[in-house]
């Protein structure tokens, strides 16, 4: 049976002599892996349309197993991205942590819109060079995939009590889901971060607004490494 999809390439591992199995996130199936033979030969015209971080409509012959693919259509291939090294690094870690969380075969359009988006913005903004933003990007976009999953963090009142958190004294707990009050992270000592003051604040900004808008966001290298420790905790607690 023939399948179509558009979809974006995650990764691929060469097999045999000359096959390399893709893992892709698609629209209409979610995330799928398949098979594409022959595309290590020299010749193969396979291969150009296939490169990870490429946007393509992509063909797919199942009758068992992983399928076979057997055409590719780039929509985009993200060129600008592609020749920043710093972007292709940060874009990396993104995909390599929206593969952890995300299942096989359960479509989700929001995913996918929201993985597509992401790309688009980081290619902009390589092309315009911003490169100290790619972090930024990077921790926005896992945030607002967590969300979408089902992994929200609550940043604006205590996880253990309720209380509205104070400004004056940020505490993260990945292990009760979100910010705790200064009482709460006393009793919680073993499982809470002290955080920059500046966290919470970037974390509520990642949650309500898109990803175009967090370019915008004036942060310290200093803010973006803490909020990075707190994104990659609560993460290793969700997957």
């Amino acid at each position: 049976m023939e399948y179509r999809y558009t979809g974006i390439i995650l990764n691929k591992r060469n097999v045999g002599e000359t096959d390399r199995i893709y893992t892709i996130y698609t629209l209409e199936g979610g995330k799928v892996r398949s098979l594409a033979k022959g595309v290590r030969k020299s010749q193969a015209k396979l291969a150009a349309s296939l490169e990870n971080i490429t946007l393509t409509d992509i063909t797919i012959i199942k009758s068992r197993g992983l399928g076979k693919i057997t055409g590719s259509i780039v929509e985009n291939n993200f060129s600008e991205l592609k020749k920043d090294c710093d972007a292709l690094l940060e874009t990396f870690a993104g995909l390599s942590i929206f593969e952890k969380l995300v299942d096989f075969e359960n479509p989700d359009a929001k995913v996918f819109s929201l993985l597509k988006n992401y790309l688009e913005v980081v290619d902009f903004i390589a092309r315009s060079g911003n490169v100290e933003k790619q972090l930024l990007l990077r921790l926005g976009f896992v945030v607002k995939l967590l969300d979408l999953l089902g992994y929200s963090m609550e940043v604006d009142h205590c996880v253990a009590c309720g209380k509205k958190i104070s400004e004056k004294f940020p505490c993260f707990s990945s292990q009760h889901g979100g910010a705790l009050c200064e009482d709460c992270a006393k009793d919680n000592a073993q499982c809470s971060l002290s955080v920059r003051v500046n966290v919470i604040k970037m974390l509520r900004l990642f949650l309500k607004n898109n990803l175009q808008a967090l370019i915008k966001i004036k942060a310290t290298q200093e803010d973006c490494d803490s909020v990075r420790l707190v994104v990659d905790d609560f993460v290793r607690w969700n997957s």
